[in-house]
């Protein structure tokens, strides 16, 4: 009797910047390749969740110390693409919102580059034009089709229909990290911090923008929330990601009333990771989902 020749499934490598904020356990799952951004207090140089670890940026950071951010070095980044490249894998990179780093930009270089010394190769990086668990999100739907035995273009393509779909919605405790940040004058945070002003922020086109000022963290938390039953009504069954900036109360809140609302179950709760912590200071916490679902979305935890 003849035997079944086993068919090997060709998987595209999934590989994300530091920013995206997937829990390890999701990670490892997928075994997903981490490039990492770096994180400077005091002028030493650390790399993002590998020689610094988030909770070590937030107890900096209630010390007074702000941390400095800044991407990857382009050596760092054509030695982890050129891995797999002279492995012959092919992979896609998903990067940080261009409109808040120049990591994008330098790994497309790197990647052209890189095409003509591997031509066989398939390799892409996409502007995920979003950050923490918005990117984490579509870095994880893009891991799933790989794991399905999606093409390498499917993937590319659909990944990028869920860059120009993805929502994100969060609300900051404390307004001098975006006084720090130049996000803000110094006489806005003064008013608003007196006021006990809570801004409600979005991010357009890859940029960050206030579309609102609620008084007090509850309403805050509940306008938020209400934006999103607003925003998901297209596509209701999906994952969403809730993060906090080392406030899991808030976070945890934050759930309560969306479940309230909405009904959902399938979160992902994760903290936000240092780059975009040491901008939006303690106590930010934010809401990540698509507003329409893409030709092909795998719902599985």
């Amino acid at each position: 009797m003849r035997k079944n020749k086993e068919v090997k499934i060709i998987m595209t490598k999934i590989i994300m910047d530091s920013t995206s904020d997937l829990p390890k356990n999701i990670i490892e799952k997928y075994d997903i390749d981490i490039l990492p951004l770096r994180v400077y207090v005091n002028n030493k140089e650390y790399l993002d969740k590998i020689t610094i670890l988030v909770e070590q940026v937030y107890d900096l950071m209630r010390k007074g110390i702000s941390p400095k951010t800044s991407l990857p070095s382009p050596g760092e980044i054509y030695n982890l693409f050129s891995k797999y490249a002279s492995r012959g894998e092919d992979f896609i990179y998903y990067s940080f919102s261009s409109e808040l780093s120049a990591t994008y930009q330098t790994s497309k270089i790197i990647i052209e580059e890189l095409k003509k010394e591997y031509p066989n190769v398939k390799m892409e990086v996409i502007d995920t034009k979003a950050g923490s668990l918005a990117s984490g999100l579509i870095v994880l739907q893009g891991a799933k089709l790989s794991e399905a035995g999606v093409s390498f273009e499917e993937i590319v393509n659909i990944s990028k229909e869920n860059t120009e779909n993805i929502e994100h919605i969060f609300t900051i405790n404390d307004l001098n990290w975006l006084l720090k940040g130049g996000r803000i004058s110094k006489g806005s945070a003064i008013i608003g911090s007196v006021l006990n002003i809570k801004p409600i922020l979005d991010v357009e086109k890859g940029k960050i923008a206030v579309i609102g000022k609620i008084r007090g963290r509850e309403r805050a938390l509940t306008t938020v929330a209400d934006i999103v039953q607003e925003r998901i009504k297209k596509f209701p069954n999906q994952i969403i990601g809730i993060t906090h900036a080392d406030d899991i109360k808030a976070a945890l809140k934050m759930k309560d009333i969306l479940t309230e609302k909405i009904g959902y179950s399938n979160v992902i709760l994760e903290k936000i990771g240092s780059v975009l912590g040491s901008h939006l200071g303690i106590g930010g916490v934010g809401v990540f989902f698509l507003n329409k679902p893409s030709n092909l979305y795998i719902n599985e935890p």
